[in-house]
């Protein structure tokens, strides 16, 4: 009796555990180690996110994000922001498990979200509206600063040149260097004409000291010309439009826009500087362009990049080539409530993002969009 008891026992054991064995509808293919599905949540900020005609989401971010993914593994879903705040946020309450775009690394959203390593450094930018320089202007050029020091710098070296051959000549070849001022007016005339390679003939030194002197001259003369020469036509090349802005000085007595919600807008305001908001780029960059406003503070690379693609601006807008501050662009992650996963997605992008940058890939996405 006792042992058909314990049949019975152990058959209702082994019934049970083959009903539990069998997968339920719908999950005969499940896979417990297939990868996890993330919500991926951004902002369109060209060029690093914005939709393609046909919808899909494009740019440097979303370049990046789906080269990693193919080493990270994970299978993922899009979901878009209005702004990078509402962006940060929808990471720190974890409706997203990721927040890519152009998101500025800061302190206050450090304690919110973490973030991967740099993805993209940048810096805010201040475009302005330029004008081409009247005939006043190319004038005023000439006997600006930047064109005047390297001159008075390379008459200060002729002279020393010229000072030393007449010291060596003035006694030995007193008819062409005389031993007096205008010997060393003769010393000058002939380091310029030297270094010019013009060499009229009517003055040279007869000295060994003074021949050495102009033989190391002339081959000096070849690099410093080359030198002179960039350092002139930058002047009067570069930045052949020119603003009444010309860096952070100038915002305090001008009208100054930034995009509402937006970091470049909080900085202005932590500078003293009350900006004028708007609600996109191009409305911001438009009025930058009508003269509503005299400068528009945002990230330099979207701000160059819709300068570029707008035929319309271009001719009108530049950016200054001194940022009002650098900064970097990160990958936001959520933290889990669990303290041991915490680091686990971050350390995994931050691989992927290291083996894009080492392989090359990394900059063929950018110059994709920047060229650079």
């Amino acid at each position: 009796m006792r042992l058909l008891k314990r049949s019975s026992i152990f058959a209702f054991a082994l019934i049970t555990l083959c009903v539990l064995a069998v997968p339920a509808p719908g999950q005969e293919n499940a896979d417990p180690a297939s990868p996890q599905t993330l919500f991926v949540g951004t902002k369109l900020v060209k060029p690093f996110a914005f939709k393609t005609p046909d919808g899909k989401w494009t740019g440097i971010s979303i370049d990046l994000w789906k080269a990693m993914q193919e080493e990270l593994g994970y299978s993922y879903e899009w979901k878009e922001a209005p702004n990078t705040d509402s962006l940060v946020q929808m990471v720190a309450k974890g409706e997203v498990d990721i927040g890519i775009a152009a998101i500025t690394m800061k302190p206050s959203r450090v304690e919110l979200v973490d973030f991967s390593n740099s993805m993209f450094e940048s810096g805010v930018g201040i475009a302005v509206r330029a004008s081409r320089p009247g005939i006043f202007g190319m004038i005023g050029r000439f006997v600006s600063a930047e064109l005047l020091m390297p001159l008075l710098s390379l008459c200060g070296l002729l002279f020393f040149i010229g000072f030393l051959v007449w010291l060596f000549e003035r006694r030995v070849n007193a008819a062409q260097f005389e031993p007096n001022s205008r010997g060393l007016w003769s010393g000058f005339w002939w380091s310029a004409v030297t270094m010019t390679t013009v060499g009229y003939g009517d003055k040279a030194p007869v000295s060994v000291a003074g021949r050495i002197i102009g033989l190391l001259w002339m081959f000096a003369s070849i690099m410093i010309t080359s030198f002179f020469t960039a350092a002139i036509a930058s002047s009067l090349t570069t930045e052949q439009l020119q603003s009444t802005v010309r860096g952070e000085g100038d915002l305090y007595r001008v009208e100054v826009g930034a995009r509402k919600g937006e970091s470049p807008a909080a900085i202005l305001r932590e500078r003293g500087i009350s900006p004028i908001e708007f609600n996109s780029l191009r409305e911001g960059l438009v009025a930058l362009s009508n003269g509503e406003i005299q400068a528009f503070v945002h990230d330099t690379a979207v701000i160059e990049y819709e300068i570029n693609e707008s035929a319309d601006l271009g001719e009108s807008l530049m950016v200054l080539r001194q940022p009002l501050r650098a900064e970097e662009y990160g990958i936001a992650v959520t933290r889990p409530e669990d303290p041991l996963k915490r680091n686990i997605i971050v350390d995994q992008i931050n691989n992927a993002l290291l083996e894009l940058k080492i392989s090359g890939k990394y900059n063929e996405i950018v110059q994709t969009y920047l060229g650079r």
